[in-house]
């Protein structure tokens, strides 16, 4: 390599050094990236906590009553969640958690089909615990794009809702019913520190269904079939010690 290339290969180096946050880049000035190798993770290096705000766009449900007559005018509307979770490194770019999210009261409206005035409405909230699975497409530098599926649970829990049309809402039970949910999801991980990780991303999530009953009848009100949310999702990842990039070899030949 002559005296050019070595210039100019170490002046980008030194320009992706001084842009990192903090040495999280973790590649010598002197030697070429695609020279670095990775050193084998103990197993006190693998644990992570996780913390995420989403916003999630609900799909339009399904809705009938107690003799399979369906509704008009399904609306769910969308709502902010938020969790936590922890996660294991299970070798170089494969990591898995489980997590645990709070999604927040979503107003739930749906019409009689005789009566298209008469509404019958709710506040759906739901308590969705998953465990994940992910792969991450290492490219040697600070953002790590990655793809991943999860199956769980979902407890649902249905609430009265507001009044619409001068018609008082329907008084519901608000008994938790629980029902398998699952996920897919694609976003970026993005180096901030050693220990810290951004984590920037969508989530398809499938929500099952819900089944409500009217405290005055005790039957089944109405069920919705078909609870979808597409969400945006912000997060922030600790490892418990250095993550992969953490520990390398430099038993390369440097740059000549």
């Amino acid at each position: 390599m002559n005296i050019c290339r070595v210039g100019v290969v170490g002046t980008l180096m030194t320009v992706l050094t001084m842009s990192s946050v903090s040495a999280a880049d973790l590649y010598d000035r002197d030697y070429s990236m695609k020279d670095v190798e990775y050193s084998e993770v103990t197993s006190s290096h693998r644990w992570y906590l996780r913390g995420d705000l989403g916003y999630g766009f609900s799909s339009t449900p399904e809705a009938y009553d107690e003799l399979n007559a369906d509704f008009v005018g399904e609306d769910l509307d969308d709502s902010w969640a938020i969790g936590g979770g922890i996660g294991y490194y299970l070798s170089r770019g494969l990591r898995m958690d489980a997590t645990l999210d709070y999604r927040f009261d979503s107003d739930f409206y749906a019409f009689f089909p005789a009566s298209p005035t008469l509404p019958l409405t709710g506040e759906l909230s739901s308590l969705v615990g998953l465990v994940n699975v992910y792969y991450e497409f290492d490219m040697g530098h600070r953002i790590t794009p990655y793809v991943g599926a999860g199956i769980g649970f979902v407890s649902h829990k249905m609430d009265a809702g507001k009044q619409i049309n001068g018609t008082d809402p329907k008084d519901f039970d608000g008994d938790r019913e629980t029902n398998f949910a699952w996920a897919l999801m694609a976003g970026v991980d993005i180096d901030l520190r050693d220990r810290w990780k951004l984590d920037i991303g969508y989530r398809y999530l499938d929500l099952g269904d819900y089944s409500a009953t009217d405290v005055t009848t005790g039957t089944k009100t109405f069920n919705v079939d078909d609870i979808e949310s597409h969400e945006i999702r912000v997060g922030l990842r600790y490892s418990f010690n250095c993550l992969v990039r953490c520990e390398t070899t430099h038993d390369y030949e440097p740059m000549k």
